[in-house]
């Protein structure tokens, strides 16, 4: 362009391009892969510039995706100068910039014209990364317990597949097959993004594309500081709590955060968060960064780009050694669940103070039954997770939405097929519904959660659960008047006729008849529930996701019982007199 500056237009189309790489790297995952926990999307894809300039992602589950800049620097710095053409790298170890051990990094390095231009990456949780248990142990006392450590090395080098290395890995691994095809699925989408950067370089040339990107970079930078700049200037404080660390520390686990707002610079600062625990609920720092921008970027322009340049209006301070940012040799393998959402939470929480009407209602917390085994009629191993999702928090001017899932996923994870599951591992979905009355009040309710029955068809069944969410006190929150949620709960119907309430984040035992019963939570409610139009609540009522109940002691709305109609009269009555307990804000955590 005249002056010589960057082409504005041509930053746009290579910015689209590059975002368009990502996404087809995440299809090109979604229809190769193997495990139903790929199948699910618990995965992301990212490029980042050979300057280490995070420039695009497709980003189905935001923590994996935050958790990207950290997995590059662990595997940049350890190989810098020694880089190849045809290098594939691997890295899943927490203390070498991975987030947690079942979120494997794959990284490829591309070339252009002999010369290392981008990186090609994909991230993905995989069904087995070894450890005392199959996916998350809960009674693992370190890091060793929790998972087969796996840093920075290569898979292959300069187009050769190191099979000492592949050897390694999958004979420490009960699953191995169904691992191996999913990093090949990884291995196979890195290549596709590295063939797209290439001819995307041949088409526009390599000091044009280079110029777009810092365009891109810097618009992104001066986005975000407009967006943080909305927030008035002050220290916002914040906390809430972890359920527990898993079997060895039974008592919540409280993330404290002091936000602070300068102009148009944000300080996340989670130093009095409380000590790390021996147990698989403890967060690395990489994990606490993908959950701040998460937090942060569900309360900004939905527009903004994932990219280095948002990340400079922002500092995550910690103190090491803490819950939100463990030290080796803690176990971290559930931190991706429980210590995210209690981080996105603080966040959202503390932003209420700031602006409540930016902010979000807490969402569900993850909660779920996972099976495992093997086949008794194939004879394979099987692991599924079975589980509804929960509903998100509302917000103001907006219902939550229903069964999306918690804040870790943001929506991008997607429901397990029944039929999958059911070919899957020997089980059979019986129920799966809305639950009534599952959503947190409010002049804007939060989205419905769940309701869950499965049988298991075999003998000897080991079944996981794991998650957070059950006690009132990290129950979803509710904002500005707005009521909290119910907390996650399950059961299991035994085929002897005994109900039990197993314990969460424990290891339990099921066999042929026995039923599993879940119920997720909805999300947190926004406002007065006393201020919600009463012909809302008149249709939640109809179409079953209010009781008539509810919609007469919680929102005040009187129906007339043979038409479900309102009666404006005496529901003017009732609105009149004294709100009723349980409507305080639940930010305060």
């Amino acid at each position: 362009m005249p002056g010589g500056g960057p082409d504005p237009v041509l930053a746009s189309v290579v910015d689209n391009r590059l975002h368009a790489i990502a996404e087809q790297m995440a299809d090109a995952m979604l229809r190769s892969c193997r495990s139903m926990v790929f199948q699910s999307r618990d995965f992301v894809t990212g490029i980042f510039t050979a300057d280490g300039d995070w420039v695009a992602t497709k980003d189905y589950i935001p923590v994996l995706a935050g958790s990207l800049p950290s997995a590059y620097a662990g595997i940049v710095g350890r190989f810098a100068g020694d880089v190849h053409d045809g290098d594939v790298f691997i890295l899943n170890d927490p203390y070498h910039g991975n987030n947690h051990p079942p979120d494997i990094t794959i990284m490829k390095p591309v070339f252009h014209q002999g010369v290392l231009r981008f990186w090609s990456v994909t991230k993905g949780h995989h069904v087995d990364v070894g450890g005392t248990v199959v996916g998350y142990n809960p009674y693992a006392q370190n890091c060793w317990e929790d998972a087969l450590r796996i840093p920075p090395v290569r898979l292959y080098h300069r187009g050769e597949r190191q099979r000492d290395v592949w050897d390694l890995i999958l004979l420490n691994l009960r699953l191995r097959d169904m691992v191996e095809a999913d990093l090949l699925c990884q291995i196979g989408a890195a290549t596709i993004g590295e063939r797209e950067l290439v001819t995307m370089l041949d088409t526009f040339g390599v000091e044009p594309v280079r110029a777009a990107i810092d365009y891109q970079l810097e618009a992104s930078r001066r986005h975000m500081r407009a967006e943080i700049g909305r927030f008035p200037d002050g220290a916002y404080r914040a906390v809430r709590y972890l359920d527990d660390g898993g079997a060895h520390h039974r008592e919540p686990i409280a993330v404290r955060l002091t936000l602070t707002i300068r102009g148009e610079h944000a300080t996340f600062d989670f130093t009095e968060s409380d000590p790390q625990v021996v147990g698989y609920a403890n967060s690395t720092y990489a994990n606490t960064a993908a959950s701040v921008l998460i937090g942060l970027f569900a309360v900004t322009d939905p527009g903004q780009r994932r990219t280095s340049g948002a990340l400079a209006a922002i500092d995550i301070v910690t103190t090491p050694g803490t819950i939100v940012h463990a030290v080796e040799p803690a176990a971290t393998s559930l931190c991706t669940v429980t210590a995210c959402e209690t981080i996105v939470e603080t966040v959202w929480a503390a932003i209420a103070r700031a602006d409540p009407e930016a902010t979000h209602a807490a969402w569900c917390r993850g909660y779920a039954f996972a099976a495992m085994g093997v086949h008794a009629r194939t004879g394979r191993p099987f692991g599924v997770t079975g589980a509804l999702k929960g509903g998100s928090g509302a917000t103001a001017g907006f219902d939550g939405w229903d069964v999306v899932g918690p804040p870790v996923a943001m929506g991008g994870g997607r429901e397990v097929d029944v039929e999958l599951h059911e070919i899957a591992a020997p089980t059979t979905v019986l129920r799966q519904e809305y639950e009534t009355d599952s959503a947190g009040a409010g002049q804007w309710r939060g989205g419905l959660g769940g309701v869950s029955f499965w049988r298991i068809d075999q003998d000897d069944v080991d079944v996981l659960c794991i998650g957070s969410g059950t006690l009132g006190l990290t129950a979803p929150f509710g904002v500005a008047g707005g009521h909290p949620a119910p907390a996650n709960r399950g059961l299991v119907h035994h085929a002897d006729g005994r109900v039990s309430e197993p314990l969460t984040n424990s290891l339990i035992q099921l066999n042929r008849g026995d039923v599993v019963e879940i119920h997720t939570s909805g999300g947190g409610g926004y406002g007065d529930p006393h201020q919600r139009l009463p012909a809302a609540v008149a249709t939640d009522v109809r179409d079953g996701l209010v009781s008539a109940a509810a919609a007469l002691d919680v929102y005040g709305v009187v129906l007339d019982p043979a038409t479900g109609t309102v009666d404006d009269a005496a529901t003017a009555r009732l609105r009149a007199a004294p709100p009723p307990a349980g409507g305080a804000d639940g930010a305060d955590g």
